[in-house]
């Protein structure tokens, strides 16, 4: 295969500022080629080294100094190019990193029942993707697929110094964070999140968000952590006190379900309250 016609694949896109593209991109950028040549000639260069296959069809560039047995991308760049023509954000735990929010080096999703700890980034879609969870090169990625009426509140930011992608603004992750804390470490990491972000976050936008979501839970959580954390209570917080309803939640939905209840914020208390403040407040 022409060694030549491989580096002009390589030159091509990274001109463009775009480390992954896919098969369907090749053959548009390479008209005067035939097809089924330029597919060989991409097998032939993931088996050389010079690029890693994403999906069926979608490919990552390895740099060239790199050892593509040992290779680890950045992990946001790789679901940016999973998601190719596809609405998606970064969310949750994986938000919360980008936005500084977190200490945690991986979010943990736990599984009591069947005694399973893993690491997972989390990308949020409008469409189910298939398998949910899957796993590139050791970084496992969960789909997370949200009703239309939840896609909302995200933009690009910068992962590298040429590569934009999509990522919940910062209340629009607050607002995930405490609708499912069991994507983002449990709600100890929520607290500390929303008791971090205080100085920065938009309160009158975080409130829309929170009434456009339509989460009772997620209202009930971010009360009971503004009211447990002393942060500032407004007009509107009361009012949304009057919509909570008369269910009762998990305060934190990575624990287990026991706990007492409190009817003020119609939710049972599956953690203890004072290490939580420890835990948000050091």
């Amino acid at each position: 295969m022409s060694s030549q016609l491989k580096w002009s694949i390589i030159k091509r896109f990274l001109s463009k500022n775009s480390f992954g593209f896919s098969f369907q991109d090749v053959v548009r950028d390479f008209p005067g080629k035939d097809p089924s040549h330029l597919a060989r000639t991409l097998t032939d260069m993931v088996g050389k080294g010079m690029l890693s296959k994403i999906t069926r069809d979608t490919y990552l560039i390895i740099p060239p100094q790199a050892d593509p047995e040992t290779y680890v991308p950045d992990k946001f760049q790789v679901a940016k190019y999973i998601m190719r023509n596809k609405e998606y954000y970064i969310g949750y735990g994986s938000a919360l990193k980008i936005h500084g929010l977190t200490l945690l080096i991986n979010e943990t999703t736990s599984h009591s029942e069947a005694g399973v700890s893993e690491h997972r980034d989390y990308v949020v879609t409008n469409n189910q993707i298939k398998p949910a969870i899957r796993t590139f090169r050791g970084i496992t990625y969960q789909f997370i697929k949200h009703h239309t009426t939840r896609f909302f509140g995200f933009e690009r930011m910068w992962i590298n110094q040429y590569e934009q992608v999509m990522v919940s603004d910062l209340e629009k992750t607050i607002v995930d964070s405490v609708t499912y804390p069991r994507f983002c470490g449990g709600i100890g990491e929520v607290g500390k999140a929303l008791f971090q972000s205080k100085n920065r976050i938009d309160q009158d936008k975080l409130l829309y968000y929170l009434a456009r979501h339509m989460n009772k839970s997620a209202k009930k959580r971010f009360l009971f952590l503004t009211d447990l954390l002393g942060l500032d209570w407004t007009k509107e917080h009361e009012r949304m006190m009057k919509e909570l309803g008369t269910g009762i939640s998990l305060l934190d939905s990575a624990g287990l379900d026991q706990g007492l209840i409190n009817r003020k914020f119609g939710l049972k208390i599956n953690v203890e309250l004072n290490e939580l403040k420890k835990k948000v407040l050091r």
